[in-house]
């Protein structure tokens, strides 16, 4: 689809990904992505001829991102949320991706009912980071469903997609800090061994807020432990960065 003939309503924004001319609508009253979202497609590896599954793919941003930077076959979006569903679709089809994303209105506790049990080989997920009693308070609606673990547990999203992946099968999430050591616990319990770990530095001097783990279905022991900064001091995107960015 031409970008000039794309149509959006008052409360809508038209994004540039900076990536391969791919864009992305967003709606201010919807949950809108961030640079997490950014930086979990970044690191997700999946071979031309796999298929990627999203969980809770809100927007889209993700399934699409990695869909390109990786160069896989198909990517599937799950996401629950029917408002979230529509977008994701249409960013889909504005980005001429309709035969190669599906986006599925559907629990993701469900996704091995309706894909199969050990049928892909990658799942990446940005999972709502906060537990439902533990919210920010001032969330509504759909953006209180994506940032707490209303509708879906980490457990539950840990264990649907050790049911989706084949034997070793690589599984991404991104998520707080805080939560890492229920986040290894969760994945080890469910036979997917984390393989490698990189910490989010905001900035040198601040402490590590979020990190990203990449885990193998039935892998054998082993961790791979990396650290990143995303700004300078002053603000700069670090080198780092800005490569993932396209910046440079």
């Amino acid at each position: 689809m031409s970008m000039d003939k794309i149509e959006l309503a008052k409360d809508e924004r038209l994004d540039d990904l900076e990536y391969e001319g791919l864009k992305i609508i967003q709606k201010p009253n919807l949950y809108c992505f961030s640079s997490d979202a950014v930086l979990l497609a970044n690191l997700v590896k999946a071979a031309k001829n796999d298929t990627i599954v999203d969980f809770g793919t809100g927007s889209g941003v993700i399934a699409i991102l990695a869909l390109a930077k990786t160069k896989a076959n198909k990517a599937i979006g799950f996401e629950i949320q029917k408002d979230m569903f529509e977008l994701a679709k249409r960013n889909v089809s504005i980005n001429d991706l309709d035969s190669k994303i599906e986006i599925i209105n559907e629990d993701i506790k469900n996704a091995s009912k309706v894909l199969g049990k050990e049928s892909v080989k990658v799942v990446v997920c940005n999972p709502p980071y906060f537990k439902a009693s533990a919210g920010v308070k001032s969330d509504i609606g759909s953006i209180a469903l994506s940032r707490t673990e209303s509708s879906a547990k980490l457990e539950d999203i840990v264990k649907s997609a050790a049911d989706i992946l084949k034997y070793s099968g690589k599984f991404y999430m991104i998520h707080k800090s805080e939560r890492l050591a229920e986040v290894l616990t969760s994945l080890s319990n469910n036979k997917l061994e984390p393989k490698v770990l990189t910490l989010i530095y905001p900035k040198a001097s601040k402490a590590v807020d979020t990190f990203i783990v990449e885990a193998q279905k039935c892998g054998a022991p082993g961790l791979k432990i990396n650290s990143v900064v995303v700004y300078e001091e002053n603000g700069e995107m670090t080198p780092w960065a800005k490569k993932l960015y396209n910046k440079v």
